[in-house]
């Protein structure tokens, strides 16, 4: 699914600049929108494995949907300005993983793993909008940057029903900087709403400071602080109000 989205997003690209080579000056401006955009996302690395002995695992299931607002202001024919906002967000797995582990680790004959909340990020992003209008018809590239707001589930484990030795490892949140750049396509169905499709590489990098709560004896996976790339790829389909 990576390759593929990587592939549109290059093919687009290419297309776009072959088009931008054969443009004339009475060419349409392209037109400033505002809409909302929702689909699937897909991430990768340490962020979605799910390996007990590894502290770099995230237990994040690389299956994940995506949802915002996206807005582009157009003071040239072809450039223009734009934001996005938007919520990132994957449930997680491998609970089992993390239960047979802490079975071994404190040597007793069953232990749960329960999870409350998600991995989440709300990404506010700023920049450069580059647009190509072809009848109905309008291609967009963009490279988008500015403040992720990203946070953790919280894993809770019970060992033996024992409530004393019971401990959680609570959800915690970090600010960074983190950046999409991607490519789409615009159509317009009437003269001021148009459908859309993106595709989008997304990254991030936020440095959790975790909590670990009851946690009286440290045997076992104890992690205090968790920074891992956040990225992957997103797909989105949207609906825009267009306007010059």
């Amino acid at each position: 699914m990576k390759k593929i989205i990587i592939f549109t997003i290059a093919a687009t690209s290419i297309c776009t600049l072959s088009f931008a080579q054969d443009k004339t000056e009475d060419a349409p401006k392209a037109q400033s929108f505002i809409g909302i955009t929702g689909g699937y996302a897909h991430a990768g690395g340490n962020f979605t494995k799910s390996d007990y002995n590894n502290n770099n695992s995230g237990f994040a299931n690389p299956s994940g949907m995506n949802m915002g607002i996206e807005g582009a202001y157009f003071f040239h024919k072809n450039f223009g300005i734009g934001g996005v906002f938007s919520n990132t967000s994957f449930y997680a797995k491998g609970k089992q993983a993390l239960a047979d582990g802490y079975k071994e680790a404190f040597d007793v004959d069953s232990t749960t793993v329960t999870d409350k909340g998600k991995y989440s990020t709300l990404n506010f992003l700023i920049g450069p909008y580059f647009s190509f209008p072809m009848k109905k018809f309008t291609i967009d590239l963009r490279v988008v940057g500015g403040l992720v707001n990203a946070s953790t589930p919280e894993f809770t484990t019970y060992i033996e029903d024992q409530t004393s030795v019971t401990f959680s490892q609570k959800s915690s949140t970090a600010n960074t900087f983190g950046f999409q750049a991607g490519a789409g396509v615009r159509y317009s169905i009437i003269k001021h709403l148009s459908v859309k499709l993106n595709a989008d590489y997304f990254y991030s990098n936020p440095d959790f400071k975790i909590t670990n709560e009851n946690r009286v004896i440290n045997t076992g996976r104890l992690i205090t602080e968790y920074k891992q790339p956040i990225s992957g790829v997103c797909l989105n389909f949207g609906i825009a109000y267009q306007f010059n």
